[in-house]
């Protein structure tokens, strides 16, 4: 008797253990986390420049996004901590200048521009969309 349970007992250890939970082997390929790099990129016309914001995915496919034409010599800038941006350009000619900063929510990178006078502090309720770019949800965004 002592035999046929410990051979019964054995046996529902052994189908408990069926390997259902085990996890699939890995085929030694590397999956790649969502990232998106943003700059800026500046074609001086004359006293105008034409502004484009580049993203590029962790592939490194890049893709230009025009936004516009704007008075004077732009460059890059780190856009104050009240704008919730996370990179910014600036152009100016002469006293005042246009503005424009990246936004990210949810899955979209927000463009967005103001104008600006030396002296004036910035209102970021004074910004206006300018354009939209999609991102896969949940991607790191960076602007070295």
């Amino acid at each position: 008797m002592t035999r046929l349970v410990i051979a019964l007992a054995t046996a529902a250890l052994l189908a408990g253990c069926s390997g259902k939970g085990k996890q699939p082997a890995t085929t030694g390929e590397k999956t790649l986390a969502k990232k998106v790099s943003l700059s800026w990129g500046f074609q001086l016309e004359g006293e105008m420049t034409d502004i484009f914001l580049a993203t590029t995915d962790e592939t490194g496919k890049q893709v230009s996004h025009p936004l516009g034409r704007y008075k004077g010599k732009c460059e890059k800038i780190s856009p104050a901590k009240e704008m919730g941006a996370i990179t910014g350009a600036s152009c100016s000619l002469g006293g005042g200048g246009t503005e424009l900063h990246a936004v990210v929510q949810g899955k979209d990178i927000i463009v967005m521009q103001m104008g600006t006078m030396p002296g004036a502090t910035p209102d970021p309720m004074a910004r206006e969309e300018v354009k939209r770019v999609g991102i896969p949800l949940g991607a790191a965004v960076e602007a070295p």
